[in-house]
This record gives structure tokens, sequence and C-alpha cells, in this order.
């Protein structure tokens, strides 16, 4: 080898050089392939944590569709009693009289 090609390579000779390199570059793809590992472990982990939550607003949204079908049936129901003046007289009555009754309470107790 000349003295020209050893100053290139700070005096060492080209082997040892691509032999350091090849190290240096099996640790960076360890710590590369270490890093996806996490990267694949954490992705699973929100995978299943957003599957959960799907299976939780789904049966949410089932629920709320149910509970909403009651209250449409006992509005109907309301309006049709209603409907008839005696039944809004007594209505109005009892309102008036729980009313009364919550004030009672609240200021003797």
């Amino acid at each position: 080898m000349s003295t020209r090609d050893r100053g290139r390579f700070g005096g060492k000779e080209p082997s040892m050089d691509v032999e350091s390199l090849e190290r240096e570059n099996e640790r960076g793809l360890d710590a590369l392939s270490e890093r996806i590992g996490l990267l694949k472990q954490a992705t699973h982990g929100i995978r299943h944590e957003v599957d959960s939550q799907h299976h939780v607003l789904d049966r949410m949204a089932d629920s709320m569709f149910s509970t909403g079908s009651m209250l449409s049936g006992a509005a109907d129901r309301f309006k049709v009693v209603m409907n008839n003046k005696q039944n809004k007289q007594m209505l109005t009555f009892v309102g008036g009289f729980a009313v009364v009754l919550l004030l009672l309470y609240y200021l003797f107790f």
C-alpha cells in the first residue's frame, strides 16, 4: 500500500476501517430493530384499545336507540292523555299539588 492510501485511511488498513463500519452498521440495525419492535407493540396495543372502545360505543348506541324509542312512546301516550280537557285539568291539579308540597317541605325542614 502506498503512503498516499495510508494517509487517506488514517494510517490504518482499508479492511479494518470497513470492518468497523460494518460493526457500527450492525449496532445501528440492532437499535433500529428494537425500536421497530417497540413501535409494533404500541400499535397493537392501540388497535386493541380502539377495538374495545368501538364495541363499547356500539353497545351505547344500541342502548340510546332503545331509550329514544321508549321516550318517543311515552311522549306519544302523553299527547293522547293531554288531548282530553279533563285530563289536562287533572294533570294541572296534581302538578300544582306537588309544587305546594315541595315548597312546604323546604319551608319547614
